[in-house]
């Protein structure tokens, strides 16, 4: 794989995106996970150093992803964002330009800024719960009640409603009363289902990199 130097990337996302001043102010440790990052992204993107430069240098949308990309991942302390980070930032360098898939990166790039891993753990919770509801009203569309959520959620119940506050303001959920009328439940949106996808595909799962012995949060029941 390529051997990422940090003094060269500054040069090929171009003048004024913060990177190099943002790199001299973190601390060493931040400052090795900013190296880290780098590696990890040359690893994803399974492209040697010069195909990178040239890429970066030669597409200025291209640019634009990997920089912003770059920014956050120095910014956050989560190992698992920071792969998410670089996971948006290889499509980027691996696929085309057209307009279509610019735009979809720099939604999902967008939404991975404005996540943190819990809220992410919620949405993968809401889009692969499966009950009776669900079951009996024979649809594909997946609708977590409150005793789902309750049942996978791995932090405390009372920061449950700070995550769906979040998803539904990054437009990933939304709530709705339940097939009985009375009990709300809360599904995926079509963005959502889309980022999800992105999750449990593209980037192999959550959490994408497992550090300890409970293991990633399970694509579907057990």
């Amino acid at each position: 794989m390529a051997d990422i130097q940090l003094g060269d990337v500054p040069g090929w996302i171009g003048a004024g995106t913060g990177v190099a001043a943002l790199f001299r102010g973190l601390s060493n440790r931040r400052q090795a996970q900013f190296r880290d990052w780098g590696e990890l992204l040359a690893e994803l993107s399974d492209l040697e150093l010069q195909e990178l430069r040239h890429l970066v240098e030669d597409n200025p949308v291209v640019a634009e992803i990997v920089s912003l990309a770059w920014e956050e991942a120095a910014r956050t302390a989560s190992d698992d964002k920071r792969y998410l980070l670089a996971q948006v930032a290889a499509a980027a360098l691996r696929g085309s330009t057209t307009p279509d898939q610019v735009e979809a990166l720099q939604f999902l790039l967008r939404t991975v800024t404005a996540l943190d891993p819990p809220h992410v753990t919620m949405l993968v919770i809401i889009g692969t719960a499966e009950n009776e509801a669900t079951q009996a009203n024979d649809t594909q569309e997946t609708r977590a009640t409150r005793a789902d959520l309750e049942a996978r959620w791995p932090s405390p119940s009372d920061l449950m409603d700070p995550a769906l506050a979040t998803l539904e303001r990054e437009a990933l959920v939304e709530g709705a009363l339940g097939y009985d009328g009375k009990r709300r439940t809360w599904r995926l949106r079509p963005y959502g289902r889309r980022f999800l996808d992105f999750l449990l595909v593209d980037a192999g799962g959550w959490p994408p990199i497992a550090r300890d012995s409970d293991g990633p949060i399970p694509a579907g029941p057990e």
